[in-house]
Order: structure tokens, then C-alpha cells, then sequence
């Protein structure tokens, strides 16, 4: 029995062994080759800031002076000036506060001080206000009974007549002018004997009054009486 179950094991291992061997042969695999990365520039030797990162990472085996590594005293003097300018010490940031608040302060009473002048001023300002309205309003008026005067003096006054023109008619616009040049002419004469008459009583007055002072050399009426 054992016979022919060796038989049917070496049948069926020669079976396995022949289809392995018509089977197709697998495709190696094969890799990609390995990039290299290109990595960080090389750092210039001089750059004192490369040479400080340099020193930090390796220490002494980086072989960089240490003399290297401080600042000179042009960079000191930029880096001090730096840090004042944007790390004032305490006392000139109280100094600069200070001087603000003494502005504000400044500004403040000199706002206070426009504001109490402008309302003192205000009633004077006010009152100047209404005499100027009450003259221009009387001088509106004034100005109306001018023109009224002219149209009566024009016979234009009242409702229109036969035989006159029209307020709005060129002849009754030209009568008008007429007539306001000859006032303003007469305005102006009259003003012009004001002053010459004022002008007169001016010259009279100072004559008199020169005429009533002593002469400088002559002597007082008492002192000439005593010494006769």
C-alpha cells in the first residue's frame, strides 16, 4: 500500500515541477538610483554671521576666531543707536511724557483762553451785528424814497398817464439816470462847501487862537507893571 502512495506523491510532485517550469519568468525589480539633494549653498567664509552660526553648531572644530564674532565699534555704535531708538531708557520716555503733557496742557489753555475773549467779545460782536443790520435796512429805505422822489420828479410816479412813458421803457429808465447823476452831482457840490466851510472855521479858530497867545519875547502885564 505504501507503493502506490509513493507513486501518486512522486506523480503529483513531477506535475508541480513541470508547470513551475512553463510558468512565465517574473520581472526583476529594479530601483530608481538615488538623487542627491543639492542642499544649502555653501555659506561665505567671511560672512560673520555664517561664521557665528558655524561656531554655534560645532563649537572649537568649527575654527573660527572667536575675535571674530563680536561686533566692531561702528557696528557697537549702530546697534546702541538702534536700541535707543526703539528702546529709549525709562527716563527720557518719562522726559518725552512730560513734555507732551505740558504741550497738551499749553494747548488746552490757550484753547480755553480764545474761547473766554470770544464770548466776552460776543455781545459787542452782536450789538455791531444789529447796527450794521438797522443802517443797511435804513439805507434800503432811504433808497426807495430816492426812487420814489425820481419817479415823482419824473412825473412817472402813480399809474401811467397818456402822453408819459413807462417805468420800464428805455426814455423812462433814461430820465431816471438823468436825474440820479444830476442828485449825485448836487450831493457831491454840497459835501464839497461842507468841507471848505469846516475848513474855513478850521483856519479861523487856530488864527484866533494864535492871536490870543503872547508873543515869546514880551513880558507878562504883571511884570511890566512892578518894574515901572
Amino acid at each position: 500500500m505504501a507503493a502506490p502512495l509513493g507513486r501518486a506523491l512522486a506523480a503529483a510532485l513531477g506535475q508541480a515541477r513541470v508547470s513551475l517550469a512553463i510558468a512565465a519568468p517574473a520581472r526583476p525589480y529594479r530601483a530608481a538610483p538615488l538623487r542627491r539633494g543639492t542642499g544649502p549653498a555653501p555659506a561665505d567664509p567671511a560672512d560673520p554671521r555664517a561664521a557665528a552660526r558655524r561656531f554655534g553648531r560645532l563649537g572649537e572644530a568649527a575654527a573660527v576666531p572667536a575675535w571674530r564674532l563680536w561686533p566692531d565699534p561702528e557696528q557697537l555704535r549702530a546697534v546702541e543707536a538702534e536700541e535707543r531708538e526703539w528702546n529709549p531708557p525709562l527716563r527720557e520716555m518719562e522726559a518725552a511724557l512730560d513734555r507732551r503733557e505740558q504741550e497738551e496742557a499749553r494747548r488746552r489753555a490757550e484753547r480755553q483762553q480764545l474761547i473766554a475773549s470770544s464770548l466776552a467779545a460776543m455781545p459787542a460782536r452782536v450789538s455791531a451785528w444789529r447796527q450794521e443790520r438797522a443802517q443797511a435796512r435804513e439805507k434800503a429805505r432811504q433808497e426807495v424814497a430816492r426812487r420814489q422822489r425820481l419817479l415823482a420828479e419824473a412825473g412817472l410816479a402813480g399809474p401811467s398817464r397818456a402822453g408819459t412813458p413807462r417805468r420800464g421803457s428805455p426814455q423812462a429808465q433814461a430820465l431816471l439816470q438823468d436825474l440820479e447823476q444830476r442828485q449825485r452831482r448836487e450831493e457831491k457840490r454840497r459835501q464839497r462847501q461842507e468841507r471848505v466851510e469846516a475848513t474855513r472855521s478850521a483856519m479861523a479858530a487856530a488864527e484866533a487862537a494864535a492871536a490870543s497867545r503872547p508873543h515869546p519875547g514880551a513880558l507878562p502885564e504883571g511884570r511890566g507893571a512892578d518894574s515901572s
